[in-house]
């Protein structure tokens, strides 16, 4: 027979080994749900995880575009920048050579006047010579040089006509400067030709049908040293010393140096006739 003592110590073994049993049977029963639990309850936690990665996707494709964009942009406005400044450039250097390319024709040209009339022959410079001979004579150009200024006026206090000066008197006056030897004359500003009116209008006397008033200032050109001389010598000079003193018109002559005359108003063309060629050729 066994004593007490082993009896409990048999029991208290066969109880160890019931919960020994007893732990492994719960262990085996309940290892699988607390899996499913685990995996139930972090299913959640997993799944925003997901959603978070993939909003950061899609946050960096749409910073990647709108980089890309601004990039693009950046580059575009500097190629625009470029292109206007290249045009600006372009316009002003154009501009540059417009300008270079009138000074140019317009120095060709004045060139060109320079040898045309360098180049000219011996007969057209006597041609031109000629033409601006008549021109000053006729008085259709204006004319400069030296010369002598004449002033005739009325005699002082006068009270009779005769003492003024009149439109033969002026007449006188203009007939012995040509004699004398003078070239253009004017009279108070009206160029004298070969047409030119003095009649007597009241107490004005028209030229060239302007009524001028005393003194007669007359602009002669020619020469200053001779002129006097020869105007003295001439019998409508002599004419009007006489006229000074007797009636008191007065008279003075005086050299200039530096004279500029006006050109006569247009004339009309009365009559013309057109030059023929002799036999021979000679014209």
């Amino acid at each position: 027979m066994s004593s007490p003592a082993d009896r409990d110590r048999e029991q208290a073994g066969e109880q160890q080994e019931r919960i020994s049993q007893g732990l492994i049977a719960y262990l085996s029963g309940h290892a699988m749900d607390e899996d499913y639990g685990w995996i139930t309850r972090n299913q959640p936690a997993t799944g925003g995880r997901g959603a978070r990665v993939a909003a950061t996707v899609t946050l960096a494709a749409f910073g990647l575009l709108v980089l890309t964009a601004a990039t693009q942009t950046s580059r575009s406005a500097v190629t625009v920048a470029d292109e206007r400044t290249q045009l600006i450039e372009q316009i002003t250097a154009r501009r540059q050579s417009l300008d270079s390319r009138i000074d140019t024709a317009r120095r060709l040209t004045e060139q060109n006047q320079v040898l045309t009339r360098a180049a000219g022959t011996t007969a057209s410079a006597a041609l031109l010579a000629r033409v601006e001979r008549l021109a000053l004579l006729t008085g259709q150009s204006a004319a400069h040089g030296r010369g002598v200024t004449v002033v005739a006026d009325d005699a002082a206090n006068a009270d009779s006509d005769r003492e003024r000066v009149l439109d033969k008197d002026l007449q006188r006056l203009v007939n012995a400067l040509w004699e004398a030897g003078a070239e253009a004359i004017s009279i108070n500003g009206q160029r004298l030709t070969n047409l030119s009116p003095i009649r007597q209008a009241g107490t004005a006397i028209n030229v060239n049908f302007i009524p001028l008033r005393p003194p007669y200032r007359l602009l002669v050109l020619g020469d200053p040293d001779r002129l006097p001389s020869r105007f003295a010598a001439t019998t409508d000079g002599a004419a009007w010393f006489d006229l000074e003193r007797e009636v008191g018109l007065r008279l003075s002559i005086t050299k200039a140096t530096r004279l500029s005359l006006p050109a006569a108003g247009e004339q009309t063309l009365r009559y013309a006739q057109p030059a023929t060629q002799k036999q021979g050729g000679a014209s």
